[in-house]
């Protein structure tokens, strides 16, 4: 028990006194942030392409997926009641 204790009470000894940063710490200043570079507009303009590309991708799996289910069978959509109950 008293072992114990004597651990738990260096271990939070320890990292209490852990809150400087340190010899080489130069604090962040607003000159350490990139400096854009280039036209924002070329850039938007590739990302949405590729977003769109995405997209019309992500759909067309969708409507495929959804396609081939039917076909098998596997999926009934119930457009309409069942013709019969039996």
């Amino acid at each position: 028990m008293f072992a114990s204790r004597q651990i738990v009470s260096r271990f939070m000894q320890q990292t209490a006194r852990r809150y400087h940063a340190g010899e080489g710490f130069k604090p962040p200043t607003m000159d350490d942030l990139p400096v854009p570079r280039g036209s924002w507009q070329a850039n938007y303009d590739a990302r949405q392409r590729k977003y769109n590309a995405a997209l019309i991708l992500g759909i067309g799996f969708s409507i495929a997926s959804v396609a081939v289910a039917k076909a098998s069978g596997l999926l009934y959509l119930n457009f309409s009641p069942p013709k019969s109950l039996d």
